[in-house]
């Protein structure tokens, strides 16, 4: 059944909310996935929800992913997606895990190309919205487009660079700059790189006042 989906039906199926199944897109496309079976129209809002067999399909679509993901970073084929093993690639999020050697520069740009290259295949040659694979680790996922766009991430050593975390809403991340003075303009050159590798951002302020980005992926 997945076979036949457009990417922008794989995206919404996989993008869906994992308890409800309420399907985030737009009209053409939840008519399409109703007319396949895989989701229905419910409520007087008109949302539409995967059916049991659209929940199948994410499923199937899920896994497939994985699949491919682990074989663009090299990983063995049960490898599990827990903590990542010894010299698998991890991005930087800020949080000082990451040691910086001379090879870090030719290991970003390696996990970036791999990454791009999830995507063409996941979403049929379309490159600027994020894989599903990406959805599932999205502090990962973020961190590796800042990285590899060449933003400073923060050191304990350098007092300007971006952090990237969970936030407290499901499906989104939370990135700070640890600089306060240089925030809001840093922040800013975010944003801006974030949107056309698939990443929406908006800026908050911490009861403090301390200004920080809320991340999702972009669906469409």
């Amino acid at each position: 059944m997945s076979k036949g989906l457009t990417a922008a039906q794989r995206r919404a199926v996989t993008g869906s909310d994992p308890s409800t199944g309420r399907v985030a897109a737009g009209a053409v496309v939840c008519t399409g996935l109703v007319a396949a079976g895989l989701a229905v129209r419910h409520g007087r809002a008109g949302q539409h929800y995967l059916t049991p067999e659209g929940r199948r399909v994410r499923a199937e679509l899920a896994e497939r992913d994985a699949r491919v993901a682990r074989e663009a970073a090299g990983e063995p084929a049960q490898g599990g997606h827990t903590e990542p093993e010894r010299g698998q690639f991890v991005a930087d999020d800020g949080s000082g895990t990451v040691r910086t050697t001379a090879a870090r520069p030719g290991e970003v740009a390696a996990a970036w190309e791999g990454l791009l290259q999830i995507r063409a295949v996941l979403g049929d040659g379309a490159v600027e919205v994020p894989a599903g694979w990406e959805r599932e680790r999205p502090v990962h996922a973020v961190a590796l487009a800042l990285e590899a766009a060449g933003v400073p991430p923060h050191r304990a050593e350098r007092p300007s660079g971006y952090r990237v975390g969970p936030s407290d809403h499901p499906g989104l991340v939370e990135v700070t700059w640890s600089e306060a003075g240089s925030g809001p303009a840093s922040l800013a050159r975010v944003v801006a790189l974030l949107g056309p590798l698939g990443w929406q951002a908006t800026e908050h302020h911490a009861r403090g006042g301390a200004p920080f980005l809320l991340v999702s992926p972009r669906h469409t």
